[in-house]
């Protein structure tokens, strides 16, 4: 939810969060070499699963890319737990064609005002996202 609040006019459809395969294996155009931001960079899931832990909730802490690190699959760090997290939020194109064409074949539909920020912590255990990078798939 995250990406979708930071989105530009007329991005909010086609907006998300980066998977993790995606930042592992550097498909995301425009992506930094490094992790710029001042706090660790995680993906969505799947391919998320780091480091066993039992105290954490799924079991397992996250991978992420730490502040100042290398953003590629030799460099991620299993061993990440903590509540402030960058997601790196990318325009699918994918999803801009298939949201043109489901309009195009459906009835406008009543917009609904986006939510707020998320509240709790994201599945596997890591916490609310704090920031983001703005990056174009």
């Amino acid at each position: 939810q995250a990406c979708k609040n930071a989105a530009d006019a007329g991005d909010e459809d086609t907006i998300r969060a980066a998977k993790q395969s995606e930042l592992d294996e550097r498909t995301i155009s425009g992506l930094p070499e490094t992790n710029e931001g001042s706090m660790s960079i995680v993906g969505v899931c799947p391919a998320c699963a780091g480091d066993s832990h039992a105290a954490a909730a799924t079991g397992h802490k996250r991978k992420c890319f730490r502040a100042g690190g290398v953003i590629n699959a030799t460099e991620v760090s299993g061993d990440c737990l903590g509540s402030s997290v960058l997601a790196v939020c990318v325009v699918d194109r994918s999803l801009a064609d298939h949201n043109a064409a489901k309009t195009a074949e459906a009835p406008a539909e009543e917009s609904v005002a986006p939510a707020g920020p998320p509240s709790g912590p994201p599945p596997h255990g890591g916490g609310p996202l704090k920031g983001q990078m703005g990056a174009k798939r």
